[in-house]
């Protein structure tokens, strides 16, 4: 094979050949195996090798990829104001409506202090707003 056209004929002898191979039983692969003088326990190590080889390289592919899109979304990411603290509460009630862990975990809060913490309601507005739930000013999209 040369150059950048495949050749046919190559690709049908590899099918059969591949072919072949896969309509053979255990019994009949291990026989010709043997045949041929190889050690069949080594060639078996050999394609586990090869088989978690491939599988640890497409590993280390996704997580280069996904490393690349959360750098990438890092410097993409859109800084935005948080909401004035009436605003916020307001948005954060009408989605508690619908949420009875984050009513409950709001009903704490205004009731011993504790519970959602300014913090993590901006996270959960910032959260709301990436997901096209709401505008930047809070309201419902």
């Amino acid at each position: 094979m040369s150059g950048d056209k495949p050749d046919p004929a190559l690709h049908r002898l590899l099918d059969e050949l591949a072919d072949d191979l896969m309509n053979l039983s255990d019994a009949e692969l291990l026989a010709e195996l043997a045949a041929d003088g190889l050690d069949i326990d080594a060639e078996a190590a050999a394609a586990c090798s090869a088989i978690a080889g491939g599988v640890a390289r497409a590993g280390q592919a996704r997580l280069a990829a996904a490393r690349t899109a959360v750098s990438r979304d890092r410097k993409a990411r859109v800084v935005r104001p948080p909401l004035r603290a009436d605003r916020r509460d307001a948005v954060m009630a009408r989605f508690a409506n619908d949420d009875p862990k984050l009513k409950s975990r709001l009903t704490m809060a205004a009731r011993k202090g504790e519970g959602v913490s300014e913090k993590e309601m901006d996270a959960i507005l910032d959260d709301l707003r990436e997901l096209g739930a709401i505008d930047d000013e809070g309201n419902p999209i």
